[in-house]
């Protein structure tokens, strides 16, 4: 399959003014159109992404940049390779893109399923209402080796690469002119921070509610997005740990009861890989099985780890007694912390100490919450030229 157009608009693609009204409102009717779709709950992207595209949380992220006093000015034609691991977040970074003016060629993934194709469909029933957007927020199917997507390429202003490292790898060889910008938002690893103390001390109300927040965050989607946490952190003394592991775990699987996470090839994939790293990995200590969850305990984190860590339940955890320890263990390649029961005055004391990996610091059941900064990128500048007028 060389180059398939997926949305259709009789108009032809112009790029126009940042921030305008029918662009919020393509939003806001994007928004209307998942939230009013029964079908649309049982995909809990789907429903994460009608939220953020409401109106009035578009007005917000955007008011700050409407209010810097600078004249914010379309790229022109930008492409974006969208990932295979979350189906729908093409759709932020394709958004922001069209705030901001732009023409937007999106290449989706060929293993995107269920919430690609609800997106597709509702994109096309907008299309009468709203041809100018549709015109500038294309998807399309193509090979690597699309003829296509080699002419786009040479001829865009910016390309934007969700996915693997090999996959930005693969993208990258094709040439863009010397004036193009360039986000790669490749492979990140990212942890969870729990305070053991706060865990031992929790009521039953507030455990239920930690339970719930670390599900989100990293079971929504077989643990494969990179927001979600490969590494458990537990912070306190030893034996609070013990105790708050045993109780967080037990915990967990009566929680989770009789859901059925992962499909057989996944809980294979998860097993195989996790003996693999306990042969090969010198900082893993021994592998617990928790139900239809691993563990695995370790005293740093390593390459291997950010290489190998299959997703589908596995969980390394590793104990600090105090927040310093991290600073030694930290990794280019970390993106999210997500914390739960600590200070945050003492999280942001160690945090201004912290200069190797963390692009994003959130609470637990934020990890999978999209925001305009986006691995230490700020999406909005990033698509717009900025012009300061003295």
């Amino acid at each position: 399959m060389s180059w398939t157009l997926l949305t259709q608009s009789k108009v032809v693609a112009e790029p126009t003014t940042a921030f305008s009204e029918q662009d919020i409102d393509f939003c806001q009717a994007l928004s209307q159109s998942i939230m009013g779709d029964i079908a649309c709950r049982a995909y809990p992207d789907l429903i994460a992404l009608g939220f953020w595209l409401r109106r009035s949380n578009i007005v917000e992220l955007l008011a700050p940049y409407k209010a810097s006093g600078l004249a914010y000015k379309p790229l022109g034609r930008v492409f974006h390779a969208a990932p295979s691991n979350v189906d729908s977040l093409f759709v932020y970074s394709g958004v922001l893109s069209l705030l901001c003016g732009n023409i937007n060629v999106i290449r989706l993934s060929r293993r995107s399923h269920g919430s690609s194709d609800i997106l597709i469909n509702k994109l096309n029933i907008l299309a009468s209402a709203y041809p100018k957007q549709l015109a500038r927020f294309q998807l399309v199917l193509c090979d690597y080796d699309s003829p296509e997507l080699s002419a786009f390429i040479a001829n865009t202003d910016a390309r934007v690469l969700w996915g693997s490292d090999n996959a930005v790898q693969a993208l990258r060889r094709y040439v863009m002119p010397a004036r193009a910008r360039e986000l790669c938002f490749n492979h990140k690893y990212s942890i969870a921070l729990l305070s053991a103390d706060a865990v031992n001390e929790a009521s039953d109300p507030d455990f239920s509610t930690l339970l719930q927040l670390f599900s989100r965050d990293n079971l929504t989607f077989s643990q494969q997005a990179c927001s979600s946490a490969k590494t458990l952190l537990w912070l306190g003394e030893p034996d609070a740990i013990v105790c708050a592991q045993q109780r967080f775990w037990n915990g967990l699987t009566q929680w989770l009861g009789e859901k059925s996470l992962f499909n057989p090839s996944e809980h294979y994939q998860a097993l195989a890989t996790s003996q693999s790293l306990v042969m090969n990995d010198a900082s893993i200590g021994h592998l617990q099985l928790q139900s239809t969850l691993v563990r695995l305990s370790c005293n740093k984190l390593t390459s291997e780890q950010v290489a190998q860590h299959p997703g589908c339940g596995v969980f390394m955890e590793m104990a600090l007694y105090s927040l310093a320890e991290l600073n030694s263990v930290l990794l280019p390649d970390i993106q999210t912390l997500t914390y739960w029961g600590l200070d945050r005055d003492q999280l942001r004391s160690w945090f201004s100490t912290q200069l190797t990996g963390i692009d994003r610091l959130v609470p637990l059941g934020e990890a999978l919450s999209f925001a305009v900064v986006w691995d230490g990128v700020d999406l909005i500048d990033s698509f717009s030229r900025k012009i300061q007028f003295d």
